[in-house]
């Protein structure tokens, strides 16, 4: 019995035996998936390795357009790539400086902070006694007594300086990959003879580069909306949520939620559930305006990712690159998806990974 609507994963007809439909590419499927955790596996043993040269690559492609617009204005190569190494460094200076800030801050206010959690635990015993639910505000207290914030704060400042250390490593590598993007894009036109594969490589780091263009520019204008709310509501630390958010932002979908917990927890511990709510819903029209009307607007379907891609993209990036991973997922899977549409025998895992099913074909039925 031949359905229509019917076709296989690689765009082919499906076979069919004595009149029913036989999967074709089913032995294709798992070769493809074993294939993939191999991959994934030598990705974990390679993550110290693969997170500098990840993350490097990143800041180089955030930092070439203005490398190139430099060098289209005369200015010499070595010269444009020192200021967009001193650009590159300032940036991350300052959000080391943010985040020592913000951490002297809360050391500080630890005695603030603690107080107003003990008072919050009480609030919520006494609404839990109300409901017939156990709320006990003595492991709350335990949990927040001085020495463990103590270890909690040495802890993220010694964390610091592991990443304060590796920052001059990462200037290294994005100084050499900007000093050789021209060297680079030559190599590869030599090594890629085939001009579909070159085609497809070209187009998945188009997309990625715009990708990178429009999140940048609508992360940088979110993390500005979110200082202002933050601050306008006289929520502590403003400064590192409006950072929090630019950062996040790169995430889509899951990022905004994730940058507008904390801020929202901050409010509700210090000025009460009122200005939580208003937090929470500046948060919600920033990212409704910047992320559902403004960033479609501009970047259009092309990228095609589906929110639950998105979020298993950045489950699985995290867990074989670790917090990096996450904050790459976006790129990553973009440059992934636009590849795999361009390959014969992988261009199913596109269609997987795609917002909108394609047009389905009517397969012919067999003559019986």
């Amino acid at each position: 019995m031949g359905g229509a609507g019917a076709v296989s994963l690689s765009g082919e007809a499906p076979r069919t035996i004595g009149g029913d439909m036989v999967v074709k590419d089913g032995s294709r499927v798992l070769l493809t998936l074993a294939s993939l955790i191999i991959i994934a596996a030598g990705l974990v043993l390679a993550r110290s390795l693969l997170v500098p040269l990840l993350f490097a690559a990143f800041v180089a492609s955030i930092t070439a357009p203005l490398v190139r617009w430099l060098t289209a204005h005369r200015v010499p190569g070595f010269v444009a790539v020192g200021l967009g190494l001193l650009v590159d460094g300032l940036f991350l200076l300052g959000i080391g400086l943010v985040l020592g800030d913000a951490m002297l801050h809360i050391g500080d206010q630890q005695d603030r902070y603690t107080q107003r959690l003990w008072e919050l635990a009480e609030a919520l015993s006494g609404m839990g006694e109300l409901y017939g639910v156990d709320l006990d505000p003595g492991s709350l207290r335990s949990a927040l007594s001085p020495d463990s914030v103590v270890a909690t704060l040495t802890n993220l400042i010694q964390r610091l300086l592991a990443l304060v250390s590796q920052l001059f490593l990462l200037l290294f590598l994005v100084a050499f990959m900007l000093a050789e993007l021209g060297e680079w894009s030559a190599k590869v036109r030599a090594l890629l003879l085939d001009r579909e594969d070159l085609a497809a490589l070209q187009l998945a780091a188009s997309d990625v580069r715009g990708f990178l263009r429009v999140k940048f520019a609508t992360s940088a204008a979110t993390g500005v909306l979110a200082f202002a709310i933050c601050a306008a509501l006289d929520v502590d630390l403003a400064v590192l949520w409006g950072v929090t958010a630019f950062l996040l932002n790169f995430i889509p979908n899951v990022g905004s939620i994730i940058a507008a917990l904390p801020p929202i927890a901050i409010a509700l511990l210090l000025h009460g559930p009122g200005t939580a709510a208003l937090v929470g819903g500046g948060y919600l029209v920033v990212n409704t305006v910047i992320g559902s009307i403004l960033e479609p607007r501009i970047m259009g379907r092309t990228l095609g990712l589906s929110p639950l891609v998105v979020f298993v993209g950045m489950l699985v990036w995290g867990w074989i690159l670790g917090p990096v991973g996450a904050l790459l997922s976006p790129p990553l899977t973009v440059f992934l998806k636009s590849w795999l549409e361009h390959t014969r025998d992988l261009r199913w895992v596109a269609v997987l990974l795609g917002q909108d099913a394609p047009e389905e074909t009517a397969v012919e039925p067999t003559p019986q």
